[in-house]
């Protein structure tokens, strides 16, 4: 597995660094510039369970004072996704996406690892705006989700 998610980097021309590689555990980080900065990205791979974790982690902090705010709002947001669940350290304040898929002895198709390790990507470009509403803007999670679904509230008019 370690082989062809380095193979996956390469043919994409990506830059990345093996972080640790023992008989358990692959850590590989690369990462992809974003609207709002650039997102480090983790391919974890897990080679007694077999399973590959893949974490996009957002450059913004998020202040202990609106992390439960955020929380609310990753609830909303993981309950409309199918793939990535966006999670929030609450002690660090980091905000990350993971995806991961299961794998055996035989090769994974190249479409399934470029979606587990782009679409947490997409849920962090998609719903950041959300969360920049939170912290900067003071808005609640009912509001963010609904102006990134392009609902209209008549009350802010």
């Amino acid at each position: 597995m370690k082989d062809q998610l380095i193979n996956f980097l390469r043919a994409m021309e990506y830059r990345f660094e093996l972080l640790e590689d023992t008989n358990e555990r692959t850590t590989i980080r690369s990462g992809i510039s974003l609207s709002f900065g650039a997102a480090d990205g983790l391919m974890v791979i897990h080679h007694n369970l077999k399973l590959v974790e893949f974490f996009a982690h957002s450059p913004v902090n998020i202040p202990e004072n609106k992390r439960c705010e955020v929380a609310k709002y990753t609830a909303y947001v993981d309950s409309m996704s199918y793939i990535g669940n966006l999670q929030l350290n609450h002690q660090r304040g980091e905000l990350r996406c993971k995806t991961y898929l299961r794998y055996s002895d035989e090769p994974v198709a190249q479409d399934i690892i470029r979606d587990n390790y782009f679409e947490g990507f997409n849920v962090l470009e998609r719903y950041m705006p959300g969360v920049m509403s939170i912290v900067y803007a003071g808005k609640d999670a009912d509001a963010a989700i609904r102006e990134i679904l392009g609902q209209v509230d008549p009350t802010n008019n």
